[in-house]
């Protein structure tokens, strides 16, 4: 695992083996070093250019996943990095885990803006005058007078700049995080998926957005993060008739199964992960420009917050992971 120098866990790509490390995704110097949290240019999940010397002018993008290392929570169904807001620890600790996360980015605190959850497909789009939304400034302060006002309280799932400055976080506990870049065209985005948000199109819906900010879907690249997998997820007829309905049976035949191991062997259990892969091919992603995290929350309880697992085995109670992806100059 690497840290940065405070302690905190730092990014990780799904195409590496329990290691971690932040996604840089722009041309930069990249210094091939542990200890400076960098990657090398052939780990870059894009195209890079020949040389990875800075190029002037073009902002760079930073993408990844938080473990639930290296922050100041303190109690057990936290400890020690959490990023909600209504889970049981005072304010102030959970804003530190987010100061503590944005330097093991290498990003200004006050560069980030939450989304405000509900289980929605609403998109929005944000620049640098929402910064600090969810944060230290509230969404009815921010969102008033906009044309999203009202999202305020009903709330809203995903978001999409083209402005650099900006880090967009959204928080998971089980549920799909999918953060999303256009390094050609210098349009990020960040989705919640839940299983209302995925059946819903929310990361169709964050492409679009995407594309009327100027990106394109074959120079998108998303990254599916943890979140829980097709063994952990079990689900009713009702569930399966709602996907069916709103997916065909094409897609709903990729992505549930039964089996006689699993514990209810006539229970539906359903990949979110893989649904939400599909769905961004299906909206004019790439294939290879997909990178599907291979972890599942509720079977790593030690590395990530989980939902499933706390509701079994610790009463509900536990806390909240993140993904940001941001643009900077």
């Amino acid at each position: 695992m690497l840290k940065n120098e405070n302690g905190s866990a730092v990014w990780f790509s799904s195409e590496l083996s329990g290691d971690f490390h932040r996604t840089v995704t722009s041309p930069q110097v990249v210094k091939n070093s542990v200890e400076n949290l960098a990657v090398s240019c052939e780990e870059l999940p894009q195209q890079p250019p020949e040389s990875c010397e800075k190029v002037k002018n073009l902002p760079r993008i930073v993408s990844g996943f938080a473990t639930r290392h290296g922050g100041v929570s303190t109690l057990a169904h936290l400890s020690d990095l959490n990023f909600g807001f209504s889970v049981g620890e005072e304010r102030a600790t959970t804003l530190e885990n987010y100061r503590r996360f944005s330097a093991a980015l290498e990003i200004p605190y006050s560069a980030m803006l939450c989304a405000n959850q509900t289980h929605t497909a609403r998109v929005l789009t944000v620049d640098r005058t929402y910064c600090g939304m969810g944060l230290d400034r509230t969404f009815a302060e921010v969102l008033s007078g906009t044309a999203d006002a009202d999202a305020a309280e009903s709330g809203f799932d995903g978001f999409v700049t083209r402005e650099s400055g900006v880090a967009l976080v959204v928080r998971a506990a089980d549920c799909v995080p999918i953060l999303f870049w256009d390094p050609t065209n210098h349009v990020i985005g960040a989705c919640h998926a839940g299983w209302r948000g995925t059946v819903g199109g929310i990361a169709a819906e964050t492409v679009r957005k995407m594309c009327a900010l100027g990106a394109a879907p074959e120079t998108i690249f998303a990254a599916i993060g943890p979140a829980v997998c097709l063994d952990c997820y079990e689900v009713d007829d009702a569930f399966y008739e709602t996907f069916s309905a709103a997916l065909g049976t094409a897609v709903c035949e990729k992505i549930f199964a039964k089996s006689p191991a699993y514990e209810n062997r006539d229970k539906w259990h359903c990949d979110l992960r893989l649904c939400n892969a599909l769905l961004l091919e299906a909206a004019g992603l790439l294939p290879g420009h997909i990178d599907n995290s291979a972890l599942c929350t509720c079977c790593h309880p030690e590395m990530f917050h989980s939902h499933r697992y706390a509701v079994k085995y610790h009463g509900g109670k536990r806390g909240l992971g993140c993904g940001c992806v941001a643009m900077m100059e």
